[in-house]
């Protein structure tokens, strides 16, 4: 799906798809709902990204293995997105199916194969640089600001993030990469994880142990 939507060249559709997962530690949409925007601006949108970006970046160029970055990795989730919601999200009717124990130990599960996995899926895009762009006002959806990820050899790809205030403090609510939303691309793992998985306690015992 994300191939086919990617206008460039091969090196950038791979490079959009890399991009991709690893992005989409960052992206979040609550499937609940949520409170009035507040009075959220371009300015602020843009600070956002731009911390949220340079507080990643920051953390890769550390020296040190992936591993050892996960817990920090982790903090910074959980204070620019809101990781309850975005587990949600990518859970889809299956969260319906869940008890309350359960959701609560798939929420600590993804959030920590989220770290896990792009702590060391960042690592590789240490040398690339998050250019931003012009932001454009989207309403109750919240505000879009622009980028290019540029670097490491390969042609710039477009990279628009979502950013909201309607949770009540602001948040990345989604992330689309050359027109692919990074939330429906996390959504489409969950799923087929709980399938390989054998169900929901399945997939919590192999998100807990990625």
């Amino acid at each position: 799906m994300i191939a086919s939507m990617v206008r460039h060249t091969p090196g950038a559709r791979l490079l959009a798809h890399r991009a991709a997962r690893l992005l989409a530690a960052v992206a979040l949409l609550t499937a609940v709902a949520w409170s009035p925007a507040h009075a959220l601006d371009g300015d602020a949108a843009k600070a956002h990204v731009r911390t949220t970006v340079d507080e990643v970046l920051a953390l890769v160029r550390k020296p040190g293995a992936p591993a050892g970055k996960t817990g920090a990795f982790r903090q910074i989730l959980e204070q620019r997105a809101a990781m309850p919601q975005i587990a949600r999200f990518a859970a889809g009717n299956l969260w319906r199916d869940m008890s309350d124990a359960q959701q609560d130990a798939y929420v600590d599960a993804f959030s920590q194969y989220l770290s896990t996995v792009y702590a060391r899926r960042f690592q590789e895009y240490s040398g690339q640089e998050v250019e931003l762009g012009g932001t454009s006002d989207r309403g109750r959806r919240g505000i879009e600001v622009e980028s290019m990820v540029t670097g490491g050899g390969q042609p710039p790809v477009a990279v628009t993030w979502l950013v909201s205030d309607r949770p009540g403090r602001v948040v990345l609510a989604d992330i689309v990469i050359e027109g692919v939303s990074l939330l429906i691309t996390q959504r489409d793992e969950i799923t087929a994880l709980v399938g390989q998985k054998g169900g929901i306690d399945g997939l919590i015992d192999f998100l807990k142990g990625s």
